[in-house]
């Protein structure tokens, strides 16, 4: 397992649109891991919420400046309500689908090659590492041989449970720790940790099996 750029460094950017900051970090992580993308990749999206509007901007700008086409992107989340905004804001573009992630393959077809799961909850819910163990398993069926998964979290109680929980899931993790271009910081932890949008990222390749 690589552990790289752990330390807090001072030229991390905070002051992009999450649109832009996702452009840049597709830019800075997928070439450094060695992931590449297809033409019109099938892109998943798992926990997608509202703020989906901003990741899928971010992806379609980087594919574009890549000269990939447009994705095929599916949003999933518990409830309709979850990603009720962005529906209306996406109507066309995205694929919207409620549904519990513990059983993806029940309900999606087909493969991906990339997915993106922003800032599960592992430690603020009581059974977050079990639950979400159980949510990369599944996305690791939906997966191309290729495929690859993008986690962010906004605190380091949350970090370090999902580098185990990838681990587990038997993806190979090719970069983990501090993210370059992180987002607005908006609260901060009792252990006095600022909470930052993306602060830190893992980029994983499916591996061979799980545990």
């Amino acid at each position: 397992m690589l552990i790289s750029n752990m330390n807090p460094q001072s030229h991390f950017e905070i002051g992009y649109t999450p649109e832009i900051r996702w452009v840049k970090m597709l830019r800075e992580y997928l070439p450094k891991c060695g992931i590449t993308l297809c033409e019109n990749p099938s892109v998943l999206n798992i926990g997608c919420g509202n703020n989906v509007k901003w990741n899928y901007l971010g992806v379609t700008l980087y594919l574009a400046d890549q000269g990939l086409g447009m994705p095929n992107y599916v949003g999933v989340d518990m409830e309709e309500g979850a990603f009720a905004e962005a529906r209306k804001a996406l109507d066309g573009l995205v694929s919207f689908v409620a549904g519990d992630a513990q059983k993806l393959t029940e309900f999606l077809a087909g493969t991906y090659q990339l997915a993106i799961l922003e800032h599960p909850n592992f430690t603020t819910s009581p059974k977050g590492s079990k639950v979400w163990q159980k949510i990369l398993h599944e996305t690791a069926k939906l997966l191309e041989v290729n495929g690859a998964i993008i986690l962010t979290s906004f605190w380091l109680n949350d970090h370090m449970p999902a580098m185990v929980a990838v681990d587990r899931a038997g993806y190979e993790i090719v970069y983990n720790g501090r993210n370059k271009f992180p987002g607005k910081r908006f609260d901060t932890a009792e252990n006095g940790e600022l909470l930052q949008f993306d602060k830190y990222i893992i980029v994983a390749k499916k591996g061979a099996s799980p545990e």
